[in-house]
């Protein structure tokens, strides 16, 4: 394999295993300490790749436990000094490295302030994962390449059995999706198909819906970051509110389109685009969708819950040949580090 990400995103189906296998022993503590504590409320830190994993969270966790999650912005700790009233809330800090300055600043005010602390990182000796009451460690070795990858699929398995634990609800099934992004692996060859189709496109809208918004929105931070465009992405019911005049014969659509609740939505969306005369690239199990596309892979049967798993490694295998397609280093993109310090 030719490069890092590459080797990385490979790794998949071995380091979930690891992330299963380090987080279900805490999982025990973590519930019991919710009930005895009276925590009501879930709120997520986290910027980047970790955010979108939050995003997924946000609508997992109360589909599987009842229990609501918000996002803490961190500005509000590292700017604006605010003293929230934490009692009864647990803080999800969801942090690769555990490291960064502003992720520490919050996580301190935090506790301060009454807050449970849960950490999810892929560094055991980070401040973060030492000083929160709980560590969630993904355990997926180094993370070489500066776009997250194998850490932002770690991210997704502890938070699903996060949820699945505060839910009472068993997580057996997931031993066998660490099997299963295999199938998203074989669909390399025509991966890289599409990316010799897109590599000179510029500027793409992406297109998803409840649960897999998180993976949406890093399918545009991987375009972003490893192959320099500029995209955007969007819930297919607001883009309508809008963002829809964006359509013509111009505009580069990719939508991710399990067959979900929203199987209608997304056909009707696909119609749309293609009378309109975009040119669309879809990641869909629908026929109708994929029989709107310019460019298509036929992706496997999913539900709901398990979809932002492996579309989230089929966006990375996107960016990673389009990256590739361009000529671009996809393992150190130009401007970025691993670790980002941010207030």
């Amino acid at each position: 394999m030719t490069t890092l990400m590459q080797q990385e995103i490979f790794s998949e189906p071995k380091m979930m295993k690891r992330t299963l296998a380090a987080c279900r022993p805490v999982l025990p503590a973590i519930s019991k300490a919710f009930k005895e504590r009276g925590i009501t409320n879930i709120v997520t830190m986290a910027r980047g790749t970790s955010d979108n994993a939050a995003t997924v969270f946000s609508f997992v966790c109360p589909l599987l436990s009842g229990i609501k999650v918000g996002k803490y912005h961190p500005s509000l700790t590292t700017v604006y000094d605010c003293d929230a009233d934490m009692k009864n809330t647990c803080m999800v800090i969801i942090s690769q490295s555990g490291m960064s300055k502003d992720t520490v600043a919050v996580m301190e005010k935090a506790i301060k302030n009454g807050a449970m602390t849960i950490a999810v990182t892929n560094n055991a000796q980070s401040p973060v994962a030492k000083n929160c009451d709980f560590h969630l460690f993904m355990d997926v070795e180094e993370e070489k390449s500066v776009a997250a990858t194998k850490t932002y699929i770690g991210e997704l398995f502890a938070l699903h059995l996060l949820a699945e634990a505060l839910g009472g609800k068993n997580d057996a099934h997931l031993d066998g999706l660490t099997d299963r992004i295999q199938e998203i692996l074989d669909l390399t060859p025509a991966v890289e198909d599409i990316a010799k189709k897109l590599f000179n496109r510029n500027n793409f809208i992406v297109l998803s819906r409840g649960t897999m918004l998180g993976t949406g929105d890093e399918c545009a931070l991987k375009l972003t970051e490893c192959c320099y465009l500029f995209n955007r992405s969007y819930s297919s019911a607001n883009f309508m509110h809008g963002p829809l005049s964006l359509l013509d014969d111009k505009a580069n659509v990719i939508m991710l389109a399990p067959d979900s609740e929203f199987k209608g939505e997304f056909i009707e969306m696909a119609q749309r685009a293609r009378k309109l005369g975009a040119n669309l690239t879809v990641f869909s199990n629908i026929p109708e969708v994929l029989d709107c596309a310019d460019n298509k892979i036929v992706m496997p049967d999913a539900d709901t819950l398990e979809a932002p798993v492996l579309y989230g490694t089929a966006v990375s295998l996107l960016a990673l040949n389009i990256g590739l397609a361009k000529g671009l280093n996809v393992d150190t993109p130009r401007n970025l580090n691993k670790v980002t310090i941010t207030l």
